[in-house]
Formats: structure tokens, C-alpha cells, sequence
């Protein structure tokens, strides 16, 4: 191993040469979504365009994963994105979607597994993900993988993921993961993880239920936040 003086002279060497090695490189705002949720948008400023983002949240409790996507395609769909969702174990109710305030006219729900192809539910998701990306056509699509076994999900290889990436740079869409744990390491450009506070009761009702949100992962390739932007849900008969 070099010593601290011939790393600092090989730095001053290679610095004369290429006097940019070594400084930070900041990507240009290319657009993002908001989330709604004003927390995670002062934090994060929104989902971003051109990028893969992941958020995760255990299925063992309501982590507040679905009610941060449900906020996202609410927001996304009034702002007369067209939206996606690969529904990949058919758990998504179009009812609550429209009762969180997501515009179904603008959202195209694939629901894998109800056809007779022959491909695995999850091989049909990324399919038909890759498909969409390719197609320029929407301002977010959204995968759902967090009901398929995490051993499942460990599988996909990661040129997959680091194909999804390169697709979707340049492309004006906002590509997001819901899953129980990140699978994307360096191909994401945003990694959310979601996790649920005690509830509020009140009597014998739940009136506010909180959720906590850990920032893995930036555009900006930092280490995980310090920070973890709260955020609350009121419930609908509070």
C-alpha cells in the first residue's frame, strides 16, 4: 500500500495532467415527480425523470410503501402524466387508487399472470417494463414487486438492472421499484426505504398512522442520509 506522501504526490501528478480527475460531478436537474408528501419532496425533490428508483418497505406490517405510491400516482396522474403500473401479483385496488385521488383515465394497469403466456409472473414484469421504458410514452412507470419471495427478486441479474438505468436516461420517465428490499445497489439513481411509526389512537379508532422514510440512496451517489423525513396519514374517518 502507498504511503500518505506518494498517494498525495501521485494525486498532484495526476491533477496537472487532468486537472478535473479528482472534482465531484453533479448532474443538471433533469425534472422530477413529487410525491405529495411535502417531507420527501423538501428531502428529495420528488421521484426523478431519467433515473431508476427504488422503495422498499417490509410486507410483514403497513410499512406506508403503498400509501406513498398511491400519493405518487395521484400526483402524477392530476399533473396529466400518463402513468404505468406492472402489477406484478395483482394487489393493486383501483377503488382506493381512486378514492387516494389517481385520475385511472390516465393509468395503465398491467396485471401479470392473468394471461396464458407462458412467461412467470415476474419475467413478465420486467418484459413488459422493458417494453414501456423503450416506448417514450409515459411520465411514470411503476413495478411492483414487493408481493413476489425475496428469493425470487435476488435472482434477476444485475445487467438487467444496469439495462433498465441506461434505457431509462434518456428517456423523460420516471422509472420506480416498489419492493421489500433495494436489488438495484449502484444502477439506482434514488433508494427509499419505508418504514411504519406507532399508530395514533384515539377512543377506539386509529386516527393518524406516521411513517418514517430513510434516504439510501441520491442522484448524487452520497452515503445514506443522517436524516429521516417523517410523514403522517390521516385516516379516512378521522
Amino acid at each position: 500500500m502507498a504511503s500518505p506522501a506518494t498517494a498525495a504526490l501521485l494525486r498532484h501528478e495526476i491533477e496537472a495532467r487532468i486537472p478535473a480527475a479528482f472534482s465531484f460531478c453533479t448532474r443538471h436537474d433533469q425534472g422530477s415527480i413529487p410525491t405529495g408528501i411535502a417531507s420527501i419532496d423538501d428531502a428529495v425533490q420528488g421521484i426523478p425523470l431519467h433515473a431508476l428508483t427504488e422503495i422498499c418497505g417490509s410486507n410483514l406490517a403497513s410499512s406506508g410503501k403503498t400509501s406513498l405510491l398511491m400519493s405518487l400516482l395521484a400526483r402524477a396522474t392530476q399533473q396529466e402524466n400518463f402513468c404505468a403500473l406492472i402489477d406484478g401479483q395483482d394487489a393493486f385496488d383501483p377503488a382506493s387508487a381512486e378514492a387516494s385521488g389517481v385520475t385511472l383515465s390516465r393509468l395503465l394497469w398491467v396485471r401479470c399472470g392473468k394471461t396464458k403466456q407462458k412467461l412467470k409472473p415476474l419475467e413478465q414484469a420486467f418484459k413488459v417494463a422493458d417494453m414501456l421504458v423503450q416506448s417514450a410514452g409515459f411520465g411514470l412507470i411503476v413495478i411492483d414487486l414487493s408481493d413476489f419471495p425475496e428469493r425470487l427478486v435476488r435472482r434477476v441479474p444485475h445487467t438487467s438492472w444496469f439495462r433498465f438505468s441506461r434505457v431509462v436516461e434518456r428517456q423523460p420517465t420516471a422509472l420506480v421499484f416498489l419492493e421489500r428490499e433495494p436489488h438495484a445497489a449502484s444502477c439506482a439513481g434514488l433508494v427509499l426505504s419505508v418504514k411504519s411509526r406507532p399508530a395514533v389512537v384515539k377512543g377506539a379508532l386509529f386516527t393518524q398512522c406516521g411513517m418514517e422514510v430513510e434516504i439510501l440512496r441520491t442522484l448524487e451517489r452520497k452515503p445514506p442520509q443522517a436524516f429521516r423525513p417523517l410523514f403522517s396519514l390521516r385516516s379516512q374517518w378521522a
